[in-house]
């Protein structure tokens, strides 16, 4: 149970954020991604992708442009498919499960992909039906979520009358209505001014403290140092790096410095 930051709706919930992955002598992990790859024809998206995420991470993912951090999120969200390896959230097998799992995994994509013709509130109750939640409890989270983010003023507003960085926070509020224990965005700060920016931030912080686990990839080396607690950097369809960023950046370079690094390879 999430505490005061946001509270527990859905009526199916089973809260099964510390039901996991696990092996012989492992610890729990809420995604277990081991020795993924994927081909475009002849192109190598990714090679030999393998990492965990614990329960309660904020998990970071940067790379250079086409290094295939989109495309690793894109195959953990189920829009498309590995040519190998395997998957595992919650103790569900992506490739076999994904209709168990999505009613646990909240989802932002990096392009916007509201409703334009319904309102603020529209967008959160109609996508609510996706998964099953009863209209009443569905006004009740959205409204919930609504304020959380501070869109009350906007509820009622067209999305199409908003700014990029209101979008981004009604996209997100979206991801939060089946109350996932997972969420996974994709670049969600991109294009955003500084001060909307920060606002995402600090509501992110917030959801992870109430015990959310977040996925997120960024090309904003200071939006990582402040947010993520363990993180993998891919270059090439490769993982490069994997770890806490003190522990990548023992050598005394900066996180930016390592990034700028191996984008020149």
């Amino acid at each position: 149970m999430l505490n005061n930051y946001i509270i527990r709706y859905h009526p199916h919930f089973i809260d099964m954020r510390y039901i996991c992955c696990k092996g012989e002598g492992m610890q729990n992990y809420i995604v277990t991604v081991k020795n993924l790859n994927k081909m475009f024809n002849n192109f190598t998206a990714l090679n030999d992708i393998t990492f965990n995420v614990k329960p309660g991470d904020f998990f970071g993912l940067i790379g250079p442009n086409g290094a295939g951090k989109s495309t690793l999120l894109k195959i953990l969200y189920h829009l498309v498919t590995p040519t190998s390896g395997s998957i595992h959230i919650q103790n569900l097998d992506l490739k076999y499960d994904y209709r168990k799992i999505k009613y646990n995994l909240g989802i932002v994509p990096q392009d916007d992909n509201l409703d334009e013709d319904l309102s603020v509130l529209e967008n959160l109750t109609i996508y609510s039906m996706y998964f099953g939640i009863h209209r009443k409890k569905s006004a009740e989270k959205s409204n919930e979520l609504l304020d959380f983010f501070n869109l009350n003023e906007k509820k009622y507003s067209k999305v199409s009358s908003l700014s990029g960085g209101l979008r981004r926070r009604v996209t997100i509020a979206r991801s939060l209505i089946n109350d996932p224990d997972l969420i996974i965005l994709d670049e969600p700060t991109v294009g955003l001014d500084p001060e909307y920016r920060q606002n995402i931030w600090n509501k992110l912080q917030l959801l992870n403290k109430s015990g959310i686990t977040i996925l997120m990839s960024t090309h904003y080396m200071e939006e990582a140092e402040k947010l993520f607690k363990n993180m993998i950097i891919l270059n090439h369809g490769r993982i490069v790096k994997n770890g806490k960023i003190s522990d990548i950046t023992l050598n005394k370079k900066t996180l930016e410095e390592i990034f700028l690094d191996i984008a020149k390879t």
